[in-house]
């Protein structure tokens, strides 16, 4: 990835998070896919005791990232945000680079040096 490439993901993302007017989002669900029951602060589902994990690993997919629209395909994950205009929490299936950006502010160490050598 070059910065040209960097700068679009970066817009690309934006433009995502404007959209749905999104302040931060996280990996996750935020409901059991199962029972769509919140989760409590335990790791099971207070209604089947299904293990959240099982539900938020990741998984290949070809279809587009819901976040940057990149159609590579990858690793997808389950991601929660906050509307903050209406209060709705909606999930999405984003790759692994719009996880770990929209958490750190930027890409991984490894990308971020290939976009400064470039």
């Amino acid at each position: 990835m070059n910065k040209i490439e960097y700068a679009d993901y970066q817009q690309a993302v934006d433009d995502f998070m404007e959209r749905e007017t999104l302040a931060h989002l996280t990996s996750g669900h935020h409901v059991c896919p199962n029972c769509k029951v919140e989760w409590n602060d335990s790791d099971h589902c207070p209604t089947c005791g299904q293990h959240r994990q099982s539900f938020d690993e990741p998984y290949f997919s070809w279809h587009a990232c819901d976040c940057c629209e990149s159609q590579l395909g990858g690793d997808r994950e389950h991601a929660t945000g906050y509307d903050q205009t209406t209060g709705e929490i909606r999930e999405y299936s984003i790759c692994s680079d719009c996880v770990y950006y929209t958490e750190y502010g930027r890409l991984d160490d490894m990308t971020m040096m290939e976009v400064e050598a470039n």
